[in-house]
């Protein structure tokens, strides 16, 4: 598990939000504009991010793609205004069976205790990614065990609509002002992107941005501004 990029808690900041995610770019996607607000208000910002996302592109060593990640997320975080990211190293498609056969869920929760966050952002519990699944179901079981007090948020990552969740409260934040932050440090991610071909760069990176473009605005349309970022309050 990687600390080295972890800046102390900051005393005198208004508080600490934490976002918990599966992969690097994750924190970027969901709650990116969001996270650039708390920052710029005095919020320290930290990021646990559970994987190193290698299965997209297998081809390369883990040990690889493991530095390339942290660069790209340590630049992102800058970029979003970030106090530090820490990345859990647990395999893919096994996060659960990971954590516990590693015995990480002590470092897992004192993790969250150094932080001492007033909110907390992770995966929603249907989003499409297993994966992103597996984050929710671990961090709502860590919550709980942990006996926490702060606000917990769920977040979608590839859902444009989900009528799901539509009984659940919502926590509507106006990204206006920090959605041009939100997709420069998206543009960090190359890795993200299989770039074995220009074609694949050219086609796959702008499909993604045009995509979070158009659901960032249409959430914004219908609350009233011109983007927004909407979470579901689970505690």
């Amino acid at each position: 598990m990687d600390k080295d990029n972890v800046d102390t808690v900051n005393t005198k900041s208004k508080g600490s939000i934490l976002v918990i995610c599966a992969h690097s770019d994750d924190q970027i996607i969901g709650p990116g504009g969001t996270i650039a607000k708390y920052a710029k208000e005095g919020y320290d910002v930290y990021t646990i991010i559970l994987s190193f996302g290698e299965f997209v592109q297998p081809h390369v060593k883990r040990e690889i793609i493991s530095k390339t990640r942290i660069k790209e997320s340590q630049k992102a975080d800058k970029i979003i205004g970030g106090k530090g990211v820490v990345f859990m190293g647990l395999k893919e498609n096994k996060f659960e069976k990971d954590l516990h056969e590693r015995g990480l869920e002590k470092n897992f929760k004192n993790l969250i205790r150094k932080y001492k966050p007033v909110k907390i952002f992770t995966h929603a519990p249907d989003d499409a990614l297993n994966d992103h699944r597996a984050t929710y179901r671990m961090v709502l079981k860590t919550y709980k065990e942990m006996n926490l007090r702060a606000d917990l948020y769920t977040f979608d990552v590839w859902h444009l609509f989900n009528l799901k969740k539509r009984y659940r409260p919502k926590f509507v934040v106006d990204t206006t002002d920090t959605f041009k932050i939100k997709m420069k440090a998206l543009r960090v991610f190359k890795s993200q992107i299989d770039l074995s071909t220009f074609y694949n760069y050219l086609v796959l990176n702008n499909f993604l941005f045009i995509l979070i473009n158009i659901r960032d605005l249409l959430k914004g349309i219908s609350n009233n501004t011109k983007y927004a970022e909407v979470f579901h309050k689970v505690r």
